[in-house]
């Protein structure tokens, strides 16, 4: 059965994220934490560490991307992780092509905050560079 302390990180994430409330969840992650999405660094296994380089990456992702829409799925719990199941409906602004983009995150909870993130991708991610 899930810890305690991961279903209640994981339904505070999704209900965040579900409001919009993105930069609230900085409360939730560990300064420490490490992030892998090798599909964003052209398929190299590159891990992002801290939050300076996770937010760094964020904002290079989403310069050029104008996001109407989020649905997310879960969270999907297991001991010690939980899962979650995104799809951004946006729009590519340089060339005004509209996209969806599916991903799954699956993250690692340790002293009730997010220590790692893995994530993988249906659709590629449109601003990858």
């Amino acid at each position: 059965m899930p810890a305690a302390g991961v279903r209640s990180v994981a339904d505070q994430y999704v209900a965040l994220m579900r409001a919009g409330r993105l930069y609230a969840l900085d409360a939730l992650m560990s300064p420490d934490l490490v992030r892998v999405a090798p599909m964003e660094t052209g398929g190299e296994p590159v891990e992002r560490r801290g939050m300076a380089e996770v937010v760094e990456n964020a904002d290079r992702l989403l310069a050029d991307v104008e996001i109407h829409a989020v649905d997310v799925d879960g969270p999907f719990l297991a001991t010690g992780r939980f899962a979650v199941r995104f799809r951004f409906d946006q729009t590519h602004t340089p060339t005004g092509a509209r996209t969806s983009t599916t991903k799954l995150s699956l993250y690692t909870v340790a002293d009730g905050r997010i220590v790692r993130e893995e994530v993988f991708y249906y659709d590629a991610p449109q601003a990858v560079q």
